[in-house]
This record gives structure tokens, sequence and C-alpha cells, in this order.
């Protein structure tokens, strides 16, 4: 249904243009034509509200109910794991694992999940956003871990905006494909993103890499609404371009940049993009504004802005699509 609504709303704007749609006309070879313009900025807007904030809390929810994500508890890890597979697929979004296995203290047997979103015109152009699925409690124990760990802001908050987004994406025709990832074990040596970064490094090939967005903390903010696309150099001009259509779609939160480099604000799994010189950016809450409770128990739904959090979500869709170069379906040339 959404997807015959997202087609109604193109064949209105062909109208509004001054375009018109023969009745026999198939909706798989309308032709594809880059949004621009204020006709870009409309669509914009109409695509972030589409974000569900409802979607969203019951995800974050699901999550940080789960009793720890930490991955020396390996009962968090086989539930996170079945969770990211039933919510993907129930969607209608086809998750890939990637499997692999780590030393800390004890091999433990984890994996990265992947979506993909083909480019039309570009696939070999890909936009990586990715956001880490495990979380920790102080005091941990290396060989195993009991403590509750719900992990709500830290990053049960990017794993469902990355669920939203995936939900989304199926019906947005871009010229450049999208890769969503669901990093493992990012608390504890960052060994999921490393493992993408080496990818990319050594057999993607770097030039592929458009930029990838790094999706950490969105959910919390105790003052004046607003979040941070962190950058360094090498991301400098994916982060200017991303910002325009983040702004734009972000509601009442406000969106900066924010300069850093792989000694300064890398302790994430932007962390290793950075240091082989590839193109990562992090959307954060902002380091003035990080959870004081974060790797604790008390990082639960209370500490959850939900209308904040919606429109980071937002941020992160118009980011993406920015990057992604979307393409509008029936709207023929005059």
């Amino acid at each position: 249904m959404r997807r015959a609504l997202s087609y109604l709303v193109f064949i209105a704007v062909a109208v509004a243009l001054g375009c018109a749609l023969g009745p026999d006309d198939d909706p798989a070879e309308w032709p594809l034509l880059r949004l621009k313009g204020t006709h870009a900025e409309w669509w914009l807007r109409q695509q972030s509200q589409l974000v569900s904030r409802e979607r969203l809390m019951a995800s974050l929810e699901a999550l940080s109910s789960i009793h720890s994500r930490y991955m020396h508890w390996d009962a968090g890890t086989a539930a996170t794991l079945t969770w990211l597979q039933e919510t993907l697929s129930a969607q209608g979004t086809v998750a890939e694992m990637d499997s692999f296995t780590f030393w800390r203290t004890r091999f433990i047997d984890t994996a990265n999940v992947e979506v993909d979103f083909p480019g039309r015109v570009h696939p070999e152009r890909i936009v990586l956003v990715g956001a880490h699925w495990d979380c920790l409690d102080y005091p941990e124990s290396f060989q195993d871990s009991s403590v509750r760990a719900p992990g709500a802001d830290d990053n049960a908050s990017g794993v469902a905006a990355l669920v939203e987004l995936a939900r989304l994406l199926q019906d947005v025709p871009c010229e450049n494909s999208v890769r969503l990832v669901f990093f493992a074990a990012e608390e504890v040596g960052l060994w999921g993103s490393r493992r993408a970064a080496n990818h990319w490094r050594d057999e993607e090939g770097p030039d592929s890499l458009l930029c990838l967005i790094n999706v950490d903390m969105i959910g919390h903010d105790p003052d004046e609404p607003d979040a941070k696309l962190i950058f360094n150099d090498t991301s400098a001009g994916p982060a200017v371009t991303a910002l325009e259509w983040a702004s734009l779609a972000a509601g009442d939160v406000s969106i900066d940049t924010l300069r850093g480099d792989v000694s300064h604000w890398s302790n994430s799994d932007h962390h290793w993009f950075w240091h082989y010189d590839l193109p990562a950016m992090w959307l954060h809450e902002g380091p003035e504004d990080t959870l004081p409770e974060v790797n604790t128990d008390a990082d639960s739904l209370v500490v959850i802005d939900p209308d904040y959090f919606t429109d980071c979500t937002r941020a992160l869709l118009g980011a993406v699509l920015r990057l992604a170069t979307p393409l509008s379906i029936g709207i023929q040339s005059p």
C-alpha cells in the first residue's frame, strides 16, 4: 500500500508540473530524473514525515528489553541478531549476515548484519550507514556478564534509526547505492567496523565508498535540541553536502558540523575509516550533550526523548538521501 501511495504522490507532482503519464505506462519503465531545487526540498520534507516515531520507539523498546547486548553475553548476541533478521524481514528487507570470530580472552562468534539498496545509475558508488548493536555495563566481566545492560541511547537509538531507514529506502530509487550495516563489537574494540573498513581498503576499493555515516547515540539531549555531524579532513566534502538535507529534514533539531581527527572524537565506529583515510562522519547527539549514564543500567528508555530521537532519524534520512542522490519516478519530460 505504501509503495502505491508513493507512486500516487509522484503522479500528483507530475500533474502539478504540467507533465502527463500515459494510461498504459509501466511504472518500471518510467524515466528516472534527478530531483532538483524547490521540488527536491518539498519532496524531502514529505519523505521525512514518513519517519514513524511509534516504530522507532517500538524498536528501541525491543532492543533495550534484551537483558544485555554485551559481547560476552552469548544469549544477548543471539537474541539481538535474531531480532534484527526477523524485524528487517518483516518489513520487506533482506538482511545478510557477515559472520566472524574475534578474540577477547576467548573466541567470540558474532556478525555484522547488512542490507543493500542498489543504485539505479551508479550501483558501484556506495553510501555506507552504520550503527553498532552491542552495548555493555560497568563493571564488566571479560568471561561473562549477567549484569543488566539495556543500552537504549548507546546504541539502540542508532540501530532503531537504521531499521526505520531500511523501511523507507525500499520506496526511494536512488542514483547511488546505500548499504546499511549493523556493526558488532564496537564496545569491546571496534571489531565489526574494523572488519568493514578493512574490506573497503583491501577488497571493495576506497573509490567506491562515497562516505560512511556512523550513527551512535541520537536519543538524548538535555538542553536545546541539536546534533552534530562530526567529520575529518577526508570527509569534509560529504559532510557539508549531507548537512544541507539533514538540516532540512530535521524538524525542530538543529544540525551542525564539527571537525575532528583520528586522535579526537573518533571513539566510535568511524575510527578505522578515518585511520585508513576513508571518508566517514559521525551523527551524534553532540559531545557536550553525551548521556552521563552511558554504559550503565540507567541507559534505559527513560533517558530517551522521543521527539528528539525522531527528528535525528529524519536528519539521518536527509543526509543519506542527499549523498545517494534520489531519483523521481513518474515525472516525464514535457
